[in-house]
């Protein structure tokens, strides 16, 4: 193949590329938001936003946002943050760097909270959800998924609840439902991007299937929660092509 040749296969893909994620944007542009979070809700609810004061938490989760996207070639991906331990951050790293990929306009964050056990996302984002990922994997000819998505009142970012709590959450994992659900909510914008709060790695069979479902996996550590050798311990069962980092925190 001459170089004329593959300069204008390079071409022809740059083209193709361009035009897809200007398809995106403009479907992300018709996305309805009901109702917005003013910047002092957002702050209430320890979420991140452009006027926000401590610049350090912001441009922390914006830096892991790029880092995702150099993982995965920008192309929309499913991350799966769990914490090492119990009570060590992981719904609030989840529910920030979904609102970091939300602050690109031309993308699209969807929150699942996969913690059926222990939801804490709809009180978090301060969301009453009218139904829940169990509700669609028990039933999903009656519980279609757009039944599912809420809106959290910041754009672009969406929301599934856990719903019912459950004992046997493995059992919802292992469905092939779940495999559908994830596969739906993919295909429904070219630019989103599915993040899953999920239990602790550590003590929790649920995370583990999950994170076989995911393309990448953070790790949440809170402070004085975990020691370097259980940190090690979690990374090493993970693998080290599909983590993605490991985020500290004060704790929940």
């Amino acid at each position: 193949m001459d170089d004329h040749v593959k300069k204008e296969i390079l071409n022809r893909e740059v083209g193709s590329n361009i035009a897809r994620r200007l398809a995106s944007a403009r479907e992300i542009a018709r996305m309805r938001e009901p109702f917005l979070k003013s910047a002092e809700q957002l702050s209430a609810c320890k979420i991140i936003h452009p006027g926000m004061r401590d610049r350090r938490v912001l441009n922390a989760f914006r830096g892991l946002r790029t880092k995702l996207f150099g993982m995965n070639q920008g192309d929309g991906f499913v991350v799966m943050i769990s914490p090492v331990a119990p009570e060590s951050g992981g719904s609030f790293t989840a529910s920030n760097l979904a609102s970091a990929i939300a602050l690109d306009e031309t993308k699209t964050a969807l929150l699942v909270d996969c913690n059926i056990r222990n939801p804490a996302l709809h009180r978090l984002l301060d969301v009453e959800p009218k139904a829940g990922l169990t509700d669609y994997i028990e039933k999903p000819e009656s519980t279609p998924v757009s039944e599912l998505i809420h809106s959290t009142g910041i754009p672009r970012l969406r929301l599934v609840p856990a719903g019912q709590p459950h004992e046997s959450a493995s059992d919802y994992y292992t469905s092939v439902h779940m495999e559908a659900f994830l596969d739906e909510v993919r295909s429904r914008y070219r630019e989103r991007f599915v993040l899953i709060d999920a239990p602790s790695l550590k003590e929790s069979p649920d995370a583990r299937i999950l994170s076989e479902l995911s393309d990448t996996v953070i790790l949440c550590v809170g402070y004085g929660k975990s020691t370097r050798r259980q940190i090690a311990e979690v990374a090493a069962e993970v693998g080290r092509e599909k983590l993605a980092g490991v985020v500290f925190s004060e704790g929940k």
